[in-house]
């Protein structure tokens, strides 16, 4: 791709680190367990420092697929508002990452908003493939349902889930999960760059092939991963998030895409479909952006985080 039209301060900040995030295709491929092992090293490696006014805890839930024991990985601050809970999902490709890989990002937003997150450590692909990331997230869904306001002391009536990437996959998918057997707490699905379907086939996904940080190969074998060979080229409810029958009686949607990714043009056939289902929808496409620019530190991600501290708790009414 012809990195010019990468935003000025973002391509700068980019530069000084590109390397260090480049995911090799071939590990990526043949022994994900590699990059899942040096994600987990990293931030054992780097744990960061958490505000005294902030209390960050693991709770563990059981699965409701087999006897596993699911990570959720809470932040909340002295002051939080019971009202306001976050269920978060990270990215990764559902094939590496966890929920520590966003921490600094966690604890600024819980307490600048003064809400509880609740980060959900979802079994990763290949290992444990679709659907077992989706039904990891739908038990935390029902648990801080069932358990939140005595666990946490929150209420739980009107969550907001909030995903990046495969985690935005992932943050839909349990929403319509819900909306599927009639659990209407979720009030808000706010989807930062999602993952959408599995089909490969937009004019974005076939431009950006060669793109940094996320491309149309990584793409592939993330798809590879989490379906399997034998499903790959399926159209499966909850995996392919335009697969689904009843677009109608989902909650207000926030969606942020980027002009340089290859999800972009799936974020915008997603986000059209919510709009034709008379869905509550807002699409921002920032421009000169990339794949996880909210990472870096440039003048787009200031516009993001004050957009997303914003919109996060806009219920409809």
């Amino acid at each position: 791709m012809d990195f010019n039209r990468v935003d000025k301060g973002l391509k700068i900040s980019i530069e000084k680190v590109l390397d260090s995030l480049e995911i090799d295709e071939h590990i990526f491929l043949n022994n994900p367990e590699i990059i899942q092992q040096e994600k987990i090293d990293f931030f054992k490696n780097n744990p960061m420092k958490i505000p005294n006014s902030l209390h960050v805890k693991d709770l563990w839930i059981p699965s409701s697929y087999d006897d596993y024991k699911i990570r959720l990985h809470i932040y909340q601050p002295d002051n939080f508002d019971k009202n306001r809970v976050i269920i978060y999902f990270h990215g990764g490709g559902y094939v590496f990452g966890l929920p520590e890989q966003v921490e600094n990002q966690m604890v600024e937003i819980s307490q600048d908003l003064k809400a509880t997150i609740i980060s959900v450590d979802y079994r990763l692909v290949p290992e444990y493939p679709f659907p077992i990331p989706i039904l990891d997230g739908f038990d935390a869904l029902q648990w801080t349902i069932e358990h939140g306001e005595k666990e946490l002391g929150i209420d739980a009536s009107d969550i907001a889930v909030f995903g990046a990437s495969a985690g935005g996959h992932l943050a839909a998918a349990i929403t319509q999960m819900a909306y599927d057997h009639n659990i209407k707490n979720i009030r808000h699905q706010f989807l930062l760059y999602p993952v959408i379907h599995n089909k490969l086939n937009t004019p974005s996904m076939q431009e950006f092939t060669d793109s940094p940080l996320w491309n149309k190969k990584l793409a592939d074998i993330a798809w590879l991963h989490f379906l399997g060979k034998e499903r790959i080229g399926e159209s499966i409810t909850y995996a392919d998030l335009t697969n689904y029958a009843n677009f109608s009686k989902l909650p207000k949607t926030t969606i942020v895409a980027c002009e340089l990714d290859p999800l972009r043009d799936e974020n915008i056939e997603f986000s059209q479909l919510l709009y034709q289902a008379g869905v509550k929808t807002e699409l921002w496409i920032i421009p000169g952006a990339l794949h996880v620019f909210d990472l870096f530190d440039c003048s787009i991600t200031d516009e993001y985080n004050e957009f997303f501290r914003k919109r996060i708790f806009q219920y409809d009414v």
